[in-house]
């Protein structure tokens, strides 16, 4: 149970260090970029939604 515990604690120390990096330190370390969500917006869109209006 303490070891579980201790892992635990490592493993959230861990996070809170990376999240405090930013992109540029998480590739100088070679870790990857957190997933963030994106809006993909096709080309011409704009023009479409005009359009209907």
């Amino acid at each position: 149970m303490i070891a579980a515990f201790r892992g635990w604690r490592r493993t959230a120390a861990r996070r809170r260090a990376l999240a405090d990096l930013t992109p540029d330190q998480l590739n100088d370390i070679g870790h990857p970029e957190a997933p963030r969500p994106a809006l993909d917006i096709k080309a011409g869109l704009m023009a479409n939604l005009m359009s209907m209006r």
